[in-house]
């Protein structure tokens, strides 16, 4: 029976795929230092949990001499692009340390079957285009974005020297149950939680002016994709958007109906992060694996505003 393993396994993104990995009968492992995760608790006996951080060269040398895994999922970057803007150094080190940590271990145990970078769009900034293909060269004008793209090419000359097959897939931005909501896994969070907890003085705020314009991918149909690819095996650079643009002022007017609760929004200051517009859609995931969406932006924001109701009681 193939076995996958997740780096990262037990946080937003990370949790989802474990579910689904699970649930098309494969066998997984989640690997997590818990430090913005919470382990799972699967009932199944083709599940794992190894605890332990990435960073650390003995930990993620033991991981891999025990696993050996036939397919590899990194999905253990940073998902906050904030702190990196004040220091540039937390990103390389809760980034592109535990990357090569891991592509270290591999090289020390013989590879694995397939390995599968989750990068994102922010490696495109604004000297790209708005509808940037998997084969533009990538300009980031953040650290975040340079730091994944320091991982790309890590993982690009680490793959070769061990035979190993890869593939890099950059997100848009995810978003749908099981987000927290202390905010690390982006804007929508932020806007959930003030929206749902008034009592409290939380104002929503959206940067800039709110026309900011993404195509928002729902994790359901984020992890359907990545489980796909690891099936396939099909390597090379995936874009995994929803390839349909929105504003984050359209998403919060959405999440606004789905709660129910009326709520005025306020504007602050931009920051840099990325270009006002940036579409990476799906067209070689549709092409060679037959994938597309199956949430619409209407259907997953209304799905998640469901469940922070239900978690927050």
């Amino acid at each position: 029976m193939q076995k996958i393993m997740v780096g990262g396994g037990c946080g937003f993104i990370g949790s989802n795929l474990i579910a689904r990995i699970l649930d098309g009968g494969v066998r997984a492992t989640a690997v997590d230092n818990l430090s913005t995760g919470h382990p799972q608790r699967m009932k199944s006996d083709r599940y794992q949990f190894l605890k332990g951080d990435l960073s650390s060269p003995r930990f993620t040398r033991s991981v891999f001499q025990e696993v050996r895994p036939d397919c590899y999922i990194h999905v253990a970057g940073m998902a906050d692009p904030l702190p990196g803007g004040k220091d540039p150094v937390h990103d390389i080190e809760k980034s592109v340390f535990p990357l090569l940590n891991v592509l270290r271990s591999l090289e020390e145990s013989g590879g694995a079957g397939h390995f599968i970078l989750v990068s994102t769009g922010e490696v495109f900034g604004g000297e790209n285009t708005p509808l940037p293909g998997e084969k533009e060269t990538p300009v980031p004008d953040s650290s975040y974005g340079v730091s994944y793209l320091m991982m790309e090419h890590y993982l690009s000359v680490y793959a070769p020297r061990l035979k190993m097959p890869f593939s890099i897939v950059r997100l848009s931005p995810v978003y749908g149950p099981g987000q927290s909501l202390e905010g690390e896994t982006g804007q929508m969070t932020f806007w959930i939680r003030a929206i749902l907890r008034q009592d409290k003085g939380e104002i929503p705020r959206l940067t800039g002016n709110g026309m900011r314009i993404r195509d928002f991918i729902y994790v359901q149909d984020a992890v359907d994709a990545l489980y796909a690819l690891a099936l396939e095996g099909n390597t090379g650079v995936f874009h995994l958007g929803s390839g349909i643009e929105a504003s984050e002022r359209d998403v919060f007017s959405k999440m606004r109906q789905a709660s129910g609760i009326p709520v005025d929004i306020s504007y602050e200051n931009s920051y840099n992060n990325g270009p006002q517009k940036r579409i990476l859609g799906h067209q070689r995931l549709e092409e060679e694996l037959g994938w597309s969406p199956a949430t619409t932006l209407e259907e997953g924001v209304s799905q998640t505003v469901s469940w922070f109701q239900r978690w927050l009681g």
